[in-house]
């Protein structure tokens, strides 16, 4: 089965809801005869573009949320665009804020960059106070039609996205025992515990009543998955399928000869079958998120701020060399800038060059025959469709049809406007985004993330320590594990982007030493061998003592004296060891 096809036959849902949300507005308001409201409307069915692969529930919520602001965004942002400076400051504040909000809350894509896009296109249709009142109204009711979009369900149970997420949660943990004994071990087990931990957001999402099947399933692959990785970390050659395969597939402790393994799986057998107690699956709040990303420590808020002052930087850009689509640069630049690090960034910029190349050609061949209104708003509606079932897979592809959509809502919202000489404008406005985006994102805070990189280093060692404190001295281990599968999650993001963002790797290789070791303790620490006997305590309490002296360590404290070995657990002394010493190296 192709590639194509594969996305074609499971994202072709999120396809239709993208393209009614947006194209049902603009339908309705050719049909209507009031061809401009329809385009104003189609900028609140924007909302319905977000949510795409998560449960319904979650879904309505944010769909719901994202309306409301652009109900709120898209009149102010025509109010202030009579004003260019006022305009340039109005967009820039939005951006920032999107920025900050959808990061910290880890919305995924489109992000704020869709809450940009209306900002800006509203910045192109300036209105006094009763049209910016006739805007909100417009705006409300095309957000009401993408909350109906997503109200109706298109999938059905198997379909469902928390059902999907705990499916791939058990598959990698069969994977690790798959791969043990490999070279891809490593990076199995990394999987794993990002599978599981993502899983466990979606299940969140669903508010599934503790009665359901799929938070106990979820609730026994966390408890297999210690296991596996503990299996995994002492194999020293591949595992023979029959001595796990029937097992975990059934959960049948008895069909395997590993003992840790097998305890693991009796106690997940409990797990599924316990109909009295739900899994506890907490939420993480939406303040202590925001909070977090405000830190002065965090790398979300210059993130945030760079993209903030970016696409001002672009409108205020395209002000000044009198452009006639000046918000088109601000345009490019917000959807450049989702790129997490600079490599992302190049690769993005060139999809984002060529995809709008093609884009420009594809709606010259479309606008030549100068169409209908509905043919338009009709092409409109399936760009935006083809759009969001490529944008995973194939990003340039997508951007062919994306450059399509805003053309196509332009060309309803003023019918008597050239668009020829705005399909020319869009591929101008694109290169000159493109270039901007990339200067700023070398000369804005290019180190944020880099110097940010030991703080998320220490949070990820205690966050260990923590594990380790709980596991062998006082037996509450679930919270702790799952706050550092967090922080191991955390930890990868950051440092792959502080590497990804260094011309010299040079810089940044005492630190992708310490990472590396990191890693290796926060996998000992996830991993619980049921067999294996809990060193004395006063070892543990060493232990877990000089990791969070290693930890203060990362910063500015003394480097604790060489690492005691605890007794029982080699790998685990080694890897602290190995901890101490690259730190000692860097502080050098």
């Amino acid at each position: 089965m192709s590639r194509e096809w594969t996305v074609l036959r499971t994202r072709w849902h999120v396809g239709l809801r993208a393209g009614l949300s947006v194209g049902v507005p603009l339908v309705a308001g050719v049909l209507s005869g009031q061809s401009g409201w329809g385009a104003v409307a189609s900028l609140g069915g924007l909302a319905g573009v977000y949510g795409a692969d998560t449960p319904g529930p979650h879904r309505i919520r944010l769909v719901a949320t994202v309306g409301a602001v652009l109900t709120v965004v898209v009149p102010l942002s025509s109010l202030c665009a009579s004003r260019a400076w006022l305009s340039v400051l109005f967009t820039g504040v939005v951006a920032g804020i999107g920025a900050l909000v959808c990061r910290a809350l880890r919305v995924p894509p489109p992000r704020e960059y869709l809450i940009v896009l209306a900002t800006l296109v509203a910045t192109g249709t300036p209105a006094g106070p009763a049209e910016a009142l006739g805007h909100c109204a417009m705006v409300a009711a095309g957000a009401l039609i993408a909350l109906a979009v997503t109200v109706v369900p298109v999938s059905g149970r198997a379909g469902a996205p928390h059902t999907k997420a705990v499916d791939r949660a058990w598959a990698a943990v069969r994977e690790v025992l798959r791969t043990a004994g490999t070279p891809d071990a490593a990076s199995a087990r990394e999987h794993a515990v990002s599978e599981v931990a993502w899983a466990r957001e979606v299940v969140r999402q669903a508010g599934l009543p503790g009665t359901d099947e799929r938070p106990r399933s979820l609730a026994a692959a966390e408890v297999v998955l210690p296991s596996a990785l503990s299996v995994s970390i002492e194999a020293g050659e591949p595992l023979d399928p029959a001595t796990w395969t029937e097992a975990l597939a059934q959960l049948r402790p008895e069909a395997t000869e590993i003992a840790g393994l097998r305890q693991a799986l009796e106690a997940a057998e409990r797990v599924r079958r316990d109909d009295d107690e739900a899994p506890d699956l907490p939420r993480v709040s939406l303040r202590r998120r925001l909070r977090e990303a405000l830190n002065r420590d965090g790398v979300v808020l210059p993130a945030a701020v760079r993209v903030g002052v970016a696409v001002a930087a672009g409108v205020a850009l395209g002000h000044l060399l009198g452009l006639g689509h000046a918000y088109w640069v601000g345009l490019t630049v917000a959807a450049v800038l989702q790129a997490s690090n600079v490599s992302v960034l190049v690769r993005r910029s060139a999809n984002r060059i060529g995809g709008t190349i093609a884009g420009v050609a594809l709606a010259a061949a479309v606008f030549a025959p100068q169409p209908t209104a509905l043919v338009v708003a009709v092409v409109a509606l399936v760009a935006q469709f083809a759009a969001e079932l490529l944008m995973p897979t194939r990003y340039g592809v997508a951007v062919m049809f994306v450059t399509l959509v805003p053309l196509s809502i332009y060309d309803l919202a003023a019918p008597g406007a050239e668009i020829g000489s705005a399909v020319g404008a869009r591929l101008l406005d694109t290169a000159i985004g493109v270039v901007l985006a990339v200067v700023l994102r070398l000369l804005l805070w290019p180190r944020a993330t880099a110097a940010r990189l030991p703080q998320v280093q220490a949070k990820a060692l205690r966050a260990t320590a923590e594990v380790f404190r709980s596991r062998w001295l006082h037996g509450e281990l679930a919270p702790a594990r799952r706050r550092l599968q967090e922080r191991v999650l955390d930890l990868h993001n950051v440092a792959d982007d502080a590497l990804a963002d260094h011309v010299r790797r040079g810089a940044t290789s005492g630190r992708d030493q310490i990472t590396v070791a990191i890693d290796q303790l926060a996998m000992l620490a996830l991993s619980v061998p049921f067999e294996r006997p809990h060193p004395p305590r006063d070892s543990a309490e060493t232990l877990v003592a000089q990791l969070e002296k290693l930890a203060d360590a990362l910063h500015s404290g003394p480097l604790p004296a060489p690492m005691a070995p605890v007794p029982g657990y080699p790998r685990t002394t080694a890897a602290a060891e190995l901890l101490r010493s690259a730190t000692g190296r860097i502080r050098r």
